[in-house]
């Protein structure tokens, strides 16, 4: 027994790297600062929740406390989990892009330390960090089950979710670092696969399962696998709960644990594929150091596809117009991975909306649900978007930094003037064909309508109840005509804006990691406050909420496909409203843009004062 505890303490408490890593880390302001806005952005949404919950008011009974403490509850608990999903894959990418760069495991492996005390250390020394911050937000959940109406043990799910969350994100990453595959492109997209899932997944169940599912208000099948489902389950709530076994007698006996106990699933697969890539590290750490060179080379080359040496021998090619611009808008992604995933990102996109419409035509698919599938797609190819601008505009100064091209592009007559507006122009011209997308979308389906109303096809329009009114129904069209317009004015403006805080952070930070962290915070709480206000007022201020609900990205995407039935009083004068939304988004394209100018000539202004305070601290 004694021998045990003295390999666990080697292994996992008393391992050098776990210390040296934990130590080292506490010291760092800039973890402190993440610690302090973590707590900041859960007692924000726990603060704004108490005021619409109801939980501020001057009587409050204990029923409407209890319920109050709920919503709060499962503000807060969606909050954090969201937030650890986030921050743990970009915590652990920049982690491991670090131990790439400095070759920490070829080091390591001149130690005497084992293999199991070197994975098992670079894992709980990343770890312990994101295990400290759900530890800050205890106190916050402690003063939530005082409101009432919350569970015991789904305070304890909810950080389990979130813990074993960050174990499987954080064994993934350490396993790409061991196979030497932890470049900028592979953590890029290791934590945009992580958000697409997150939000990809909720919105299927969400709109799709739940509806499709064969007991009415329980779990599905996806439930298990997500742990943002598995966290609303465990609210024992009445709209979305696990089915009983009983009511599973169809289903095998594995099948109906894995219905019936949603967190039991959870906890057992990632537990068991975060113990498999921890083994499956160990046993290849020093095999994969000694045929990097030649194995790993040639899958390299390979997943490359053509970035090898042979990729700079073309011919000249003219430069137009700005060089910077021309070299963001055609040097970026011109690899055949890069031109590959563009384009297959277009093919899948619009062969979905296609497929649901031609589903909707055929009456598989009600006109709610396709509208409903229609928002989910959108939404996905939105988030799409803005993550792609942020990593392109975050990296384009600092890679240009790490490897040495600024400074010789200093030594040019490029004056900053060109050059910041350069970054931008060639940016945005590289998304054209990403960005068209969501707008080729929706112009399919408006071409669809307007096709419709000519032929007098019925599935030109639905008939369902409108804002307000449950128990009337009216006719209105599938798609605005205009909407396609609009939504381009809406979201070209706001990616110029990513691209813009992108390219702010890139300017004054010395690695991407660093850069492109705080970009995606930034905006994703900006997102987050335009899109809480927003919807707010578009369902509540009429005019005047439709002009505020127009700053915001998300939900302006909702309105655009269906006003009918989230703005307030907008069937009572469609004209009026199709007017009014119209202007709402011109407005906002227009502020956004003089955002961007001020933005873009402020960052010309200090350029140099910038660029020579980061070469200093280097």
């Amino acid at each position: 027994m004694m021998g045990l505890f003295r390999w666990f303490w080697y292994v996992a408490i008393g391992n050098p790297i776990v210390v040296s890593t934990i130590c080292g880390g506490s010291r760092r302001m800039r973890h402190q600062w993440v610690r302090m806005v973590y707590l900041g952005v859960l007692i924000a949404m726990v603060t704004l929740g108490l005021m619409t919950g109801g939980g501020m008011a001057g009587a409050v009974s204990l029923t409407e406390l209890a319920k109050a403490g709920t919503w709060l509850f499962a503000i807060a608990g969606f909050g954090q989990v969201t937030l650890i999903c986030l921050l743990a894959p970009l915590f652990m990418a920049g982690a491991i892009s670090e131990e790439q760069s400095g070759k920490t495991y070829d080091i390591l492996l001149t130690t005497p330390l084992q293999s199991l005390q070197i994975v098992v250390g670079s894992l709980l020394g990343r770890l312990a960090f994101v295990l400290l911050l759900l530890a800050g937000g205890l106190p916050l959940f402690a003063v939530l089950l005082i409101f009432g109406g919350v569970p015991m043990e789904a305070v304890f799910i909810c950080f389990a979710v979130s813990a074993l969350t960050a174990l499987l994100v954080g064994s993934v990453a350490v396993t790409l670092s061991v196979l030497r595959a932890a470049g900028r492109r592979v953590v890029f997209v290791f934590v945009i696969s992580v958000a697409s899932y997150l939000v990809g997944s909720y919105l299927l169940d969400l709109l799709i399962l739940r509806r499709t599912t064969a007991i009415p208000n329980s779990t599905t099948w996806l439930t298990p696998v997500h742990p943002l489902l598995v966290v609303e389950a465990s609210m024992h709530s009445g709209t979305y709960r696990p089915p009983e076994p009983r009511m599973l007698k169809e289903s095998s006996p594995l099948g109906r644990w894995y219905l019936a106990h949603p967190f039991a699933a959870f906890t057992t697969w990632t537990t068991l594929a975060s113990g498999f890539l921890i083994l499956f590290s160990t046993l290849i750490l020093r095999r994969i150091a000694q045929s990097e060179g030649i194995a790993l080379g040639r899958v390299g080359r390979w997943l490359r596809l053509g970035g090898g040496a042979d990729e700079r021998r073309h011919a000249a090619r003219h430069v137009r117009g700005n060089p910077i611009a021309w070299r963001e808008a055609h040097a970026r992604g011109n690899r055949t991975g890069g031109i590959l995933a563009r384009w297959l990102f277009v093919v899948i996109g619009l062969g979905i909306t296609v497929t649901m419409l031609w589903m909707y035509h055929h009456g598989s698919i009600s006109g709610i649900t396709f509208q409903k599938t229609l928002i989910t797609l959108l939404l996905v190819e939105l988030a799409m978007v803005m993550l792609v601008a942020i990593y392109m505009s975050a990296s384009s100064v600092t890679s240009e930094r790490e490897d040495g091209t600024l400074d010789q592009l200093l030594t040019t007559p490029i004056t900053p003037q060109e050059y910041i507006w350069g970054k931008l122009r060639g940016a945005v011209r590289f998304l054209v064909v990403i960005l068209s997308v969501p707008i080729l979308t929706l112009t399919i389906v408006s071409v669809y309508t307007f096709i419709g109303t000519l032929g007098q096809w019925p599935q030109a329009t639905i008939n369902t109840s409108v804002f307000g009114r449950s128990s009337a129904a009216a006719a209105y069209p599938l798609m605005l005509l205009e909407a396609p317009l609009l939504l381009a004015i809406t979201i070209v403006p706001f990616v110029a804006v990513c691209v813009v805080v992108g390219l702010g952070w890139s300017l004054k930070s010395r690695r991407v990691l660093g850069a492109v962290i705080p970009s995606v915070a930034l905006v994703a709480a900006l997102v987050a406050v335009l899109g809480f206000c927003g919807w707010g007022a578009v369902s509540s201020e009429g005019a005047f909420g439709t002009v505020v609900n127009a700053f915001s990205p998300v939900t302006s995407v909702v309105v655009l496909v269906d006003p009918w039935r989230t703005v307030a009083q907008f069937d009572e004068a469609p004209g009026v409203g199709r007017g009014l939304l119209a202007f709402s988004v011109l407005l906002a394209g227009g502020v956004y843009v003089g955002v961007v100018y001020v933005s873009i000539n402020s960052m010309v202004r200090g350029f140099d004062q910038t660029v020579r305070r980061i070469s200093g601290q280097s």
